[in-house]
């Protein structure tokens, strides 16, 4: 199996680098990307498969927030977790909301990151599971619905599956925005991979 890609987007090159080389050397199984820019790395989710995407919250030109909501756009089954300066109740309602799988409180203890990037990296394997299986199953009701056509003349049924899938789908997109396996932002004290070098949220 090829390594699972992860993305880490900060505009601390400190905190970037010591992020990436702490991933690398406690995950053998990953390759790690760097990105200083959320706005510059969107171009790249369309074209490029991250099991994982770490992403600093407070970004110039394009808020985290708005981050997720663009990538869930494109990949709702990728999992996004969003690096906050401080605790902050509003701006995790409005993560929450927009679908962040987790959110992580500066300074950042490497145990938790670690245990918060595996634990992502399996959400990602599994909604990837679901997503194959319910395309094989998709496919063998369509050759199903096919023969009986065929064999019965029940013409039509393709249909009937096709705007109960439609239905389905948009059910699935309203509920989206209450994506219920984001837990509480934990804050860690000790061990610190770095402290924040810049003084009081920007």
């Amino acid at each position: 199996m090829p390594p699972f890609r992860i993305l880490i987007i900060d505009d601390d090159p400190i905190l970037l680098d010591t992020l990436a080389s702490t991933l690398r050397l406690r995950l053998s199984d990953v390759q790690v990307e760097t990105a200083q820019s959320a706005l510059a790395s969107l171009k790249n989710i369309r074209s490029i498969e991250y099991a994982a995407i770490l992403c600093d919250a407070h970004q110039p030109r394009i808020e985290g927030v708005g981050f997720v909501r663009a990538v869930r756009k494109v990949h709702p089954e990728w999992p996004v977790l969003l690096l906050l300066e401080k605790h902050n109740e509003d701006l995790i309602r409005q993560a929450m909301k927009a679908g962040a799988y987790d959110m992580l409180v500066k300074p950042l203890e490497e145990g938790t990151v670690v245990y918060a990037v595996q634990r992502a990296i399996e959400v990602f394997q599994l909604r990837g599971q679901v997503k194959r299986e319910e395309e094989q199953l998709l496919s063998t009701l369509r050759n199903l619905l096919n023969d009986l056509g065929l064999l019965y003349g029940a013409y039509g049924l393709q249909s009937h599956l096709q705007a109960f899938m439609a239905s389905v789908e948009a059910e699935r997109q309203g509920s989206q925005d209450e994506d219920g396996c984001t837990p509480k932002p934990v804050k860690k004290r000790r061990n610190t991979l770095t402290q924040n070098p810049k003084s009081g949220p920007r």
